[in-house]
């Protein structure tokens, strides 16, 4: 008997030590194939699917493909619910990832909240020290532009615009802050500023059919709830013959007739170029004050530009890139 329980441990500790070296061995051939290094988990919360904010995510993700670091992106949409974005960064700390990035200040303000550790990166923020979400674990980029820089790009097309229309979000910080900076920037140029609140989509059609009649242009923020409705913003519009101007390309992309705005997916890039100095640098948040891009190219929608009957002036039209 007990020849043969000596036998039984015997055949057992090989067994294991078979195991231990099928398991060494692919543990050395799963770091040859990372070359030794580390693969992070980061999670992705968007707070809603529009053009502008999918570009700031793949501009994200994009940094690390051309920095040639392994990452696995858990990505995750709050579909416009601010319940939702907390519980996607409640399960992100849960699951404690390497770090987390927001995207737009519902998000942003959820993953500050949710964590005083994990690294948190935003970006679409306009204003984050008014959204709160400033602490030591929290850096990013902000999409606040230069308005009055617009404002002039605008009068340089048509020099007649006294009056300009605005159509936002009432209950979001973001496109509060950028109103306030156009009534500003308006007020230097001598522009009336015609303001139109909404907190639902339902109540764009009239808001905007409002705007087409009150004013003499009508300029876009970087909000997501007009944004998820741009293309009926500027059908209106067109047919009034009013040009729509925009913060940013997407706009111009859904019929406004021009921008120059800040690029989403460089603002993207610029968050993950701040992710890896955060994960592979070991710089810490607090060591990176937060951002903000310069405006880029000026962007012309060529089919609207048509239906208004519009010729850009030649120093714009040598700038500009037209898109159909």
């Amino acid at each position: 008997m007990k020849k043969i329980l000596t036998l039984l441990s015997l055949m057992t500790l090989m067994i294991l030590s078979c195991g231990n070296g099928n398991t060494s061995q692919e543990k050395k051939s799963d770091s040859a194939s990372t070359g030794g290094s580390k693969k992070y988990r980061i999670g992705i919360t968007q707070i809603v699917a529009h053009p502008a904010l999918d570009s700031a995510r793949e501009g994200f993700k994009a940094a690390f493909k051309e920095a040639g670091i392994d990452a696995d992106f858990d990505e995750k949409n709050a579909n416009g619910e601010a319940a939702t974005a907390n519980l996607i960064a409640n399960s992100f700390v849960s699951s404690k990832v390497d770090l987390i990035y927001s995207i737009a200040t519902s998000t942003a303000q959820a993953a500050a909240q949710s964590t005083n550790t994990i690294p948190v990166v935003f970006s679409a923020i306009t204003d984050p020290e008014s959204a709160g979400i400033l602490k030591n674990n929290v850096t990013g980029v902000s999409d606040r532009v230069d308005i009055k820089q617009q404002l002039q790009l605008l009068l340089k097309l048509d020099s007649k615009i006294k009056k300009v229309g605005v159509i936002y979000n009432s209950s979001e910080q973001n496109s509060k802050v950028q109103v306030d900076d156009l009534k500003a920037a308006a007020k230097e140029l001598g522009i009336e500023v015609v303001e139109k609140s909404v907190i639902q989509a339902s109540e764009i059609p009239q808001a905007a059919d409002a705007l087409t009649r009150e004013s003499d242009a009508i300029y876009l923020p970087t909000d997501n709830l007009v944004a998820s409705v741009v293309n009926l913003l500027t059908d209106k519009a067109t047919a009034a013959k009013k040009i729509v101007f925009g913060a940013e390309s997407a706009h111009v992309k859904g019929g406004a007739l021009i921008t120059q705005g800040i690029d989403y997916y460089e603002m993207g890039k610029q968050a993950g170029k701040i992710a890896i100095d955060i994960l592979k640098n070991g710089k810490k948040p607090s060591e990176i004050k937060y951002q903000r891009m310069s405006l880029n190219d000026i962007v012309v929608n060529g089919k609207t530009m048509a239906a208004l009957g519009i010729t850009l002036p030649e120093d714009i039209k040598s700038k500009a890139k037209i898109i159909n």
